[in-house]
């Protein structure tokens, strides 16, 4: 094998690899951690629901791609809940949305022609006619229609409810005319009870986008970017309800920060010895403290959990002040 041959080899090599190991682009999002709710209940349904108020809610998601190009976005998955079914979803936007890549309709244009004639020709030598001549006479009609298609349409925005009205998703496209890059707003009205004053919104937000193969037909979709968060609700205007949805967002940060600061202590603590390591690593061992404990305690499952007394006393003390602010504004609900 020449040089030339080894070196042509080499390269193909590096981009085979290049191309192999392609990154999907990295995406981070954010939110509103408390929103104050209006009032939104008119007069035919106050006489209705005498017992329930609407509210409105409005908020902002922020997007911010960390790595990667934005053309290998595909859409951002956006899921509002309430946990305890205590707010049911009315109205919504933005509702669903249709865009097209072109600019106005498609004209098309056909042309027919039709030709009718009659020709007179006689040629000859010198010698035997001396006359060479042609005549033609004839006429031609062109036909043309020209007429208008509707653009084709596809969805950039789907909308609507999910868990029986309790919730509500957003399901935004990339597309030319928009970026699914920066902050949008979002606006829920929902049904409460008519002296609610506050509770919880939990928010899961997902970006999907392309995993690049080596070839166009090895492209894979998966997961680039997740995020959750509990939105603090209080009824705009009341002080009180206002402070109480505050305290659960600096007890929810503080237990979120404690917890990073405590990485490496709590991992010790969840294999105390070589052997629970090692049966970790195995997989045959489970942890004292489970790989996914702060989502268990942040979530609405089990008010209790096992591993609660083996985490540090930093971590468990944030820990309980976040499940009694959670408490004390889960109570404005009714």
């Amino acid at each position: 094998m020449d040089r030339t041959t080894i070196s042509i080899f080499a390269l193909a090599v590096v981009t085979f690899a290049t191309a192999g190991n392609a990154k999907s682009p990295r995406v981070r999002f954010d939110t509103m951690p408390a929103v104050g709710c209006r009032d939104v209940t008119d007069d035919e349904f106050a006489l209705l629901y005498p017992d329930e108020r609407l509210l409105e809610a409005k908020f902002e998601i922020s997007s911010i791609l960390d790595s990667g190009s934005e053309s290998d976005l595909t859409e951002f998955f956006f899921r509002m809940t309430s946990p305890q079914q205590s707010l049911h979803v009315v109205d919504y936007a933005p509702r669903t949305t249709l865009a097209s890549e072109y600019n106005g309709g498609i004209v098309i244009e056909k042309k027919k022609e039709d030709s009718k004639g009659i020709g007179l020709a006689a040629t000859g030598g010198w010698e035997a006619a001396k006359l060479t001549g042609h005549g033609d006479a004839g006429t031609k009609n062109t036909v043309t229609t020209k007429y208008e298609l509707v653009a084709p349409m596809e969805s950039v925005t789907a909308s609507g409810t999910v868990q029986n009205g309790y919730g509500v998703y957003f399901k935004m496209r990339r597309c030319r005319q928009d970026t699914l890059e920066g902050a949008k707003e979002y606006q829920i009205v929902f049904r409460a009870a008519k002296h609610w004053r506050g509770d919880i919104l939990e928010v899961q937000c997902e970006a999907r986008g392309l995993q690049r193969g080596i070839v166009h037909q090895l492209d894979e979709e998966v997961r680039c970017g997740f995020g959750q968060f509990p939105i603090a609700l209080y009824l705009a205007g009341d002080e009180e309800a206002k402070q109480i949805a505050e305290q659960f967002v600096a007890t929810n940060q503080r237990l979120r920060s404690t917890a990073v600061k405590s990485q490496q202590e709590i991992k010790r603590r969840s294999y105390p010895t070589v052997l629970h390591e090692l049966g970790g690593l195995l997989e045959l061992a489970e942890p004292k403290i489970p790989k996914g404990w702060l989502e268990q305690l942040l979530s609405d499952s089990a008010s209790g959990h096992y591993f609660e007394n083996r985490l540090p006393a930093q971590v468990r003390t944030a820990a309980s002040d976040y499940l009694v602010a959670k408490r004390e504004l889960r109570k404005l609900k009714q």
